[in-house]
């Protein structure tokens, strides 16, 4: 079984600034000016601390470049460990009046998007072994903040699951990473607790299935109808206001085999190309970035899902050159199309 969220795992639009705040007052508390971590990202410095400021991917991308050149030791672990619940506002309340593990990291997925998503996250059961695994993917799709990305998401789930449980000792019983062990590992045993291993095919905590019922002791069952039909109410509102961007993804889609021209898309929503780019635009994204990340998405799911030969799916996604997709393929996701049917 697979649980994911509810909204598409493409990043397009704006989200809510929650995450970038959190951040900014930790590191502020530390000494850093604020001007330093805003710069270049074009966010305003009293928007941050706005529950309904948001924010698109670039700036997210800017900011985290920013929070490295820092050059903090172990910054991941400074900034996840430091997350109350009260930093995700609705999404926080709602988290703390779940009974179990279980209702807590299935509505976490269901409404992440209810706060600054930059990593996808998926559950997955696996009854035959006993054991679970939340995994992470990264949505930012820059190469040079995927391990800081996931490794801070990585962070910040297990400090609000100890905050959940109050129990500042629970480990998940592995933790995986599908990257290299970094320079900068010197205190992860200590903070997860846990086993971790580096280039697997996925970046994921695993745990055995007698952790689901784990109980939270800050439920509060009786709220949780209210804040759910709340949570629902910012969801839809959230839906509604990516319209534009949803019809744009199921041009792409349909037309994925074909040579894409952001003119003919213009063209087929009456839109001049400018206007097109400059709404693109307002929404955080482009026509060429949606496009790369949609075909990154399809080329993942043919290869893992299907037989399809390599050629077959380079040419069902858009490339008339097999060596020309092997090559976008690896810029995407950092290993070749045979290398991830191999791990799957």
């Amino acid at each position: 079984m697979v649980q994911k969220n509810s909204l598409s795992t493409n990043f397009t639009g704006q989200v809510f600034a929650h995450k970038l705040n959190f951040m900014s007052n930790t590191l502020s508390n530390r000494g850093i000016d604020l001007s330093c971590l805003l710069k270049g990202t074009g966010i305003k410095s009293n928007g941050l601390n706005d529950r309904e400021y948001k924010i698109n991917k670039e700036q997210i991308v800017i900011f985290y470049r920013n929070v490295l050149a820092l050059e903090i030791p172990d910054v991941s672990l400074l900034l996840g460990a430091s997350i109350r619940p009260k930093d995700y506002g609705l999404y926080g309340c709602t988290l703390l009046c779940c009974k179990d593990l279980r209702s807590l990291l299935e509505f976490s997925l269901q409404y992440h998007n209810l706060v600054t998503k930059t990593v996808n996250m998926s559950l997955h059961v696996e009854d035959e072994l006993e054991q679970s695994c939340i995994r992470f993917e990264d949505l930012l799709f820059a190469s040079d903040l995927a391990e800081f990305n996931i490794e801070l998401q990585c962070v910040i789930v297990l400090s609000l699951v100890r905050d959940f449980l109050d129990r500042d000792d629970f480990a998940f019983d592995a933790l995986r990473f599908s990257f290299d062990k970094p320079q900068h590992n010197e205190g992860y045993e200590d903070f997860f607790g846990c086993p971790i291993s580096y280039g697997n095919p996925y970046s994921e905590f695993v745990f055995s299935d007698d952790k689901w019922s784990l109980n939270t002791l800050k439920s509060n069952p009786f709220a949780m109808p209210l804040l759910l039909s709340q949570c629902d109410s910012v969801l839809n509102s959230v839906r509604s206001k990516n319209e534009f961007l949803i019809t744009i993804n199921q041009w792409v889609a349909a037309n994925m085999h074909k040579e894409l021209c952001a003119e003919n898309l213009a063209s087929d929503l009456y839109l001049t190309p400018r206007t097109l780019r400059r709404k693109l635009s307002e929404q955080g994204t482009s026509f060429s970035g949606i496009v790369k990340e949609l075909r990154c998405s399809a080329a993942k799911k043919l290869i893992t899902e299907t037989q399809l030969t390599i050629e077959d799916i380079g040419c069902s996604i858009g490339f008339n050159d097999t060596s020309n997709f092997r090559a976008a393929f690896k810029k995407w996701t950092g290993q070749t199309p045979s290398n991830l049917r191999q791990i799957n």
